[in-house]
Order: C-alpha cells, then structure tokens, then sequence
C-alpha cells in the first residue's frame, strides 16, 4: 500500500499571507456584512438620500441606522419591531432629538432651531402635546466647542 503525503503548515502559510493583503481603497454602492448564517447584519450602503449604515437584529429588523442626508445626518434607534424609539439629527444650524414610546408615538421632542431658540416637548401616547417650553431669550452668540 502507498504512503499518503500530508501536507503540514501549509493552511497556516496560506492564513499568513491572505492576512497580509492589503487594499487601499474598495469602490462599492454597497457593503454587506452577514453572520454565520448568511443574514444581513451591517449595511453599508449609497441611497438616494446619502449615505447609510444600517445594522440590524437577528430577524433583519434595523436596530441602528445613521444617514447622512442633504439637509444634515441623523440617528435613528429602534426596538426589535423595528419602532423608532429615539431619533437624534441635525440640520442647517439646528438640532433636534424625538424619543418615542414602545407603540412608536413620539412622547419628547427637544430642539434647537436655526436661530439657537430650544424647545422642549411632551406629548401623550396619542401624540397630543401635553406640555411644551419655548425660550423667549435669543441666546448669546459664541463659537460652539464640541
């Protein structure tokens, strides 16, 4: 009977050298990364609003998404029905953060417009506002350290 040749250390050598690419820059509209099981968990991708990275849970529902839009980038954070419970975005000289409750009605908003007035909003869960603070005072202009 012939003796088998095994070969040994090859696969390391090969790990080693597939380790050791190197790419400077990859063009894509989009960039999917799976689990084990070949579901979509990141997404990367070009829209036609810009650009978003989305991640999602087990099932495919987006748990995280951020989106660089024409008017600012927002945050969208969502349950695992894929309900928006917090959204965070900026726009052209203003902010504005919503939470909503589990049934996906906002309940807060709290923002800051274009001319630095901020606001503060509660609303019940039929998303009727229930309480609202407007700043009267125009604040002082001064550069923003973030």
């Amino acid at each position: 009977m012939a003796k088998r040749k095994t070969v040994v250390g090859r696969p390391a050598v090969t790990e080693r050298q597939t380790a050791e690419v190197r790419v400077r820059a990859v063009e894509t509209e989009e960039l999917r990364l799976v689990d084990r099981t070949g579901r979509t968990r990141t997404l990367l991708e070009m829209t036609r609003l810009g650009p978003r990275l989305a991640m999602m849970h087990e099932d495919g529902t987006v748990a995280l998404e951020v989106i660089l839009a024409a008017d600012g980038p927002g945050v969208r954070l969502a349950d695992e029905k894929g309900e928006t419970l917090v959204f965070a975005g900026a726009t052209r000289g203003g902010a504005r953060i919503g939470m909503a409750d589990s049934e996906g009605s906002q309940r807060v908003f709290l923002g800051v417009n274009s001319g630095g007035t901020p606001t503060l909003t509660l609303y019940d869960r039929n998303q009727r506002q229930v309480w609202t603070a407007v700043s009267t005072q125009v604040p002082a202009r001064r550069p923003s350290k973030l």
